[in-house]
């Protein structure tokens, strides 16, 4: 019985060692889908620079330029999922990802995609027949030389690796185009999910899906952008069919111009953040971006944003304005003070203007400051006070022919920000509000619910009270 039980335990010494080596810290990500998941835009100087070794990509094909083996991570240089492919998504989803968490964080992402591909051949009871029947077909050529025939199987055996290092959180969908309009495509898009769940031995509770729209009607200029606009009706259907399934707003991101199906570079970056969004949001760290990126802006006619010197530029035809949006509704609450610094005084009358939901909760005109502090809890508009757990968008508006340089964003309780550290903020009914003792200036104790307005001394602070 000692030999049996030493043999046992020697067996089990690789498996421990496995379980230890894999970083919580490490958020790996599936994607899978057809030409747009592929990438179909030339990446740009842009898209090649600036990329945190923190975001990694799993090779699941071998590669010639860049020399790339299946099975290896690298750092998740454009093109990430195969050899003939471009920018797509999650190239920008792994980057906002990335910008959003700690540093402690990194992201990994597994894709397999092939350009016209029907979500049938996801299926892994259905690609054998799929590939018999249209043996000749583009998608099809892709699957054989890349994923061995079987792209579900690719993803499985990828993601399985995956899983001795890092921890699986999601799963990221872009197709519809070869299943345009089809009412069944949800259930089938669920069939998939499930069994990718069940073969990896995940829970959806744990490991969302995000879905991306198609392109919109009028995405681009090509006539017949958006000719794939109708699938959209279906994609809305996810959620109902897969509670944990979510849905990427393909909404104003522009097509590439040349076909009715592709988005453009910009497209594409603008997509990624937000499955990048959608994402941090089932994480419950859907933090408040500052990205000073033009595609995270939403901006008018009016203005313009270069992403280099970080510059707001309103043109002479009317008032510039740009804005980041939460959909999910941002929590500031954790904090005290949003502090805007600039490089350079604006325009006095630029404003920031701050959303709780669909109404505007605060108001703050620049009054040529170079670092403009808002106390979000006590920030209101007109009758209308801020609520910081429920911020949707914070927009910032310039005059014509000016601009706004940005520095820094960031949220505070830094009591260096206090825009006014000697006054008591609103009416406190609490009998420990302020934290007795509280003393006059002539020593002596103070009742707090019977103040009169003078200065008082709390913990070694001067507090004002009107």
């Amino acid at each position: 019985m000692k030999r049996l039980f030493i043999i046992c335990a020697l067996i089990s010494l690789p498996a421990l060692r496995m379980m230890a080596e894999v970083d919580p810290n490490f958020y790996i990500y599936i994607c899978f889908g057809q030409s747009n998941m592929e990438g179909n835009a030339q990446p740009e100087t842009i898209d090649k620079t600036g990329i945190d070794n923190r975001f990694r990509l799993l090779a699941t094909c071998n590669f010639s330029n860049p020399s790339r083996t299946k099975g290896n991570w690298y750092k998740a240089t454009p093109p990430l999922v195969s050899p003939n492919g471009g920018l797509g998504p999650t190239d920008y989803f792994g980057r906002m990802m990335c910008e959003s968490l700690p540093d402690s964080i990194r992201i990994g992402v597994i894709p397999v995609a092939m350009g016209g591909s029907p979500i049938q051949m996801f299926d892994k009871d259905l690609y054998q027949q799929q590939l018999q029947a249209h043996p000749g077909d583009w998608w099809a050529t892709l699957a054989k030389n890349h994923y061995g025939g079987n792209p579900y199987g690719r993803i499985i055996e990828m993601a399985k690796k995956a899983q001795t290092v890092g921890v699986i959180k999601g799963i990221l969908l872009h197709q519809g185009c070869s299943n345009c309009g089809d009412p069944n495509w949800p259930g089938m898009v669920k069939k998939i999910y499930n069994d990718m769940l069940t073969d990896l031995n995940l829970g959806a509770d744990s490991v969302p899906l995000f879905v991306g729209e198609v392109e919109y009607a009028g995405a681009g200029t090509n006539a017949e952008s958006g000719g794939c606009a109708s699938h959209n009706t279906q994609v809305a259907r996810i959620p109902s069919v897969i509670p944990t399934g979510h849905v990427v707003s393909a909404k104003d991101c522009p097509g590439n111009n040349a076909d009715p199906w592709h988005f453009s570079a910009y497209g594409y970056r603008k997509l990624g953040a937000r499955y990048a969004g959608e994402a941090l949001y089932t994480l419950e760290q859907h933090l408040p971006y500052f990205s000073f990126h033009n595609y995270m802006f939403t901006l008018n006619k009016h203005c313009t944003f270069d992403d280099a010197s970080r510059t707001l530029t309103a043109k002479t035809t009317g008032v510039g304005s740009a804005y980041w949006e939460y959909p999910h509704l941002a929590d500031w609450s954790a904090f005290k003070y949003l502090v805007i610094k600039l490089k350079e005084p604006a325009d006095p009358a630029a404003e920031v203007w701050i959303y709780k939901k669909n109404s505007i909760g605060c108001r703050e005109i620049f009054n040529d400051r170079e670092t403009i502090v808002i106390d979000i809890h006590h920030a209101k508009y007109s009758a209308t006070e801020l609520d910081p757990s429920l911020i949707s968008k914070m927009l910032f508006r310039c005059p014509k022919g000016t601009k706004i340089v940005f520095d820094d964003i960031f949220l505070s309780n830094d009591e260096q920000y206090n825009p006014n550290p000697t006054a008591i903020n609103g009416v406190e009914t609490d009998d420990n509000a302020f934290r007795a003792p509280l003393y006059s200036l002539d020593g002596r104790l103070a009742e707090p619910r019977k103040l009169k307005a003078g200065i008082y001394i709390n913990k070694g602070r001067k507090i004002l009270v009107r």
